[in-house]
């Protein structure tokens, strides 16, 4: 199923119908052509991807930066939760860390001065070692404080909730001020750029195929039509349905779960196709100008819907047979 097939799908020619037209009078010979009648099958609009925000620390929701519904790129921040009892311990940490190295700086003159004399043989040489071993202890205590703040400054930053990636915020699942534990979810995302999860009865599965052009209408949008290509088809049924990845053509905004009705062929006939410029309707009657012998009269037709399709033609149910020229009127 060709984009060619789907476009036949509102009426229009799947297999170019052929015009000969005469520059000077505006007169054409109507062929048949061949078109595809489509039945819409109902399915259903799911994301392409799915995705959490969830808290790694335990403690309070002080800010709250996503509603449902807002759109979201990737690493903005989505909440920001708050440990009351990280503060102070940074603090007592900072207070250590300063301390250690005042001392630190202490000790390390006072080994210079001590190098010094000793040189001179005024300082026992075994204290110096002593003050140097003591001074080492100290600098390795050191580290291991500024480890330790390190670690908890890393564990203040996982209060920071990112988003996953560009996304639609599907739901909210906290207010600002909760008390939340490691491992709950804070919001939930769905990807719609492009990319959605058609769900499809499984009596269509043989019609699903990776590369295959497909025709989607939104009912709950004014039955706007849209075209998508199949990149995937999954391998497993879902609840007996097929289940298929789609990219849509400039994009899809629409809520997930939403109806979407994709347009199935159900076999090809044959029809003429005019212009809507070529008809004309009088008294609630349609007519086209057809020639008969060496002029041309108008002929009442039947067509097949009161207004032209999206290319502009009507279907000629009865009045005209193919080789008929017309001719487009005043």
């Amino acid at each position: 199923m060709g984009i060619t097939s789907l476009i036949a799908a509102f009426g229009m020619s799947a297999a170019s119908m052929v015009f000969a037209v005469e520059a000077s009078a505006q007169v054409m010979t109507v062929e048949e052509s061949v078109i595809v009648d489509f039945r819409p099958v109902v399915a259903r609009v799911e994301a392409g991807d799915t995705a959490t925000a969830r808290s790694r620390l335990q403690g309070v929701i002080t800010r709250l930066l996503v509603d449902e519904g807002d759109v979201v790129k990737a690493g903005d921040l989505v909440a920001l939760v708050t440990d009351a009892t990280l503060d102070p311990q940074l603090a007592a940490l900072d207070s250590r860390i300063a301390g250690m190295g005042s001392q630190i700086k202490q000790n390390q003159d006072d080994i210079a001065r001590a190098e010094a004399l000793e040189k001179q043989g005024f300082y026992p040489k075994a204290r110096l070692e002593s003050e140097r071993t003591t001074l080492d202890v100290m600098q390795r205590s050191l580290t291991s404080a500024e480890a330790e703040r390190r670690a908890l400054a890393a564990r203040k930053a996982e209060g920071r909730i990112l988003a996953p990636a560009d996304a639609k915020v599907t739901s909210v699942k906290v207010v600002a001020g909760s008390v939340i534990s490691p491992g709950e979810v804070i919001a939930s995302f769905a990807t719609l750029d492009g990319v959605v999860r058609l769900s499809l009865p499984e009596r269509h599965a043989s019609e699903m195929a990776e590369g295959e052009t497909v025709a989607l209408r939104l009912p709950a949008r004014g039955g706007e039509v849209r075209t998508a290509t199949i990149m995937k088809v999954y391998p497993e049924l879902r609840d007996g349905a097929v289940v298929a990845d789609a990219v849509v053509q400039g994009g899809l905004e629409a809520l997930v779960g939403e109806r979407v009705d994709v347009l199935a062929p159900v076999g090809e006939r044959r029809a003429m196709l005019v212009p809507a410029e070529f008809v004309s309707t009088r008294y609630g009657v349609d007519f086209i100008r057809v020639k008969v012998g060496d002029r041309f009269v108008d002929a009442p037709v039947a067509l097949s819907a009161p207004l032209p399709n999206d290319a502009g033609q009507y279907e000629v149910l009865s009045g005209l047979k193919s080789g008929d020229q017309i001719e487009k009127p005043e």
